[in-house]
């Protein structure tokens, strides 16, 4: 593993998120990959509810496992880049990721903060992947709304819709 893997504090979990996808009751499958269209929809979905209770809606979207589809789930950071939700792993909330580096050195967090818009944009990174057992390469569709980025990623593949 590269240095700038191993120094991403916020992210140092990434071996308990595959063991969460794994080992979770019913277990994710390597054949059940969430899709682009399914990323997509649960970032919908988070916004939808964010509109309808507001701010009670990251405790919901961390915790609800409506907002985990396979090895997809939700997350949510706010305008400085601290978490605030986390589908997969709530532990994560109020963590800054501001400042996360993938393998390469891609300030994704950063990346997403600058790119998104409302209407959604993908943006592409390294990140762990459970079923590989190693980095690779992952999209994550966000969408900017009421001074937070909602996002989703998918693993390598095709993110057409």
């Amino acid at each position: 593993m590269t240095a700038a893997w191993t120094s991403v504090r916020p992210w140092a979990l990434r071996g308990l998120v595959a063991v969460l996808l794994v080992l979770a009751p019913g277990g994710v499958q390597a054949e059940e990959r969430g899709t682009a269209r399914e990323a997509q929809e649960l970032v919908r979905r988070a916004i939808e509810l964010y509109d309808a209770i507001g701010l009670r809606a990251f405790y919901a979207i961390s915790r609800d496992p409506s907002y985990i589809h396979h090895d997809l789930y939700v997350f949510v950071v706010d305008r400085i880049g601290s978490v605030a939700a986390n589908g997969l792993d709530p532990r994560l909330v109020g963590m800054n990721a501001l400042n996360a580096r993938d393998p390469d050195g891609v300030r994704y967090v950063r990346e997403m903060l600058q790119r998104a818009t409302p209407d959604g944009v993908w943006i592409d990174y390294i990140s762990f992947d459970p079923f590989a057992g190693k980095p690779a390469p992952k999209s994550s569709w966000v969408v900017r709304h009421d001074g937070f980025v909602f996002g989703c990623g998918i693993y390598a593949g095709d993110i057409s819709v």
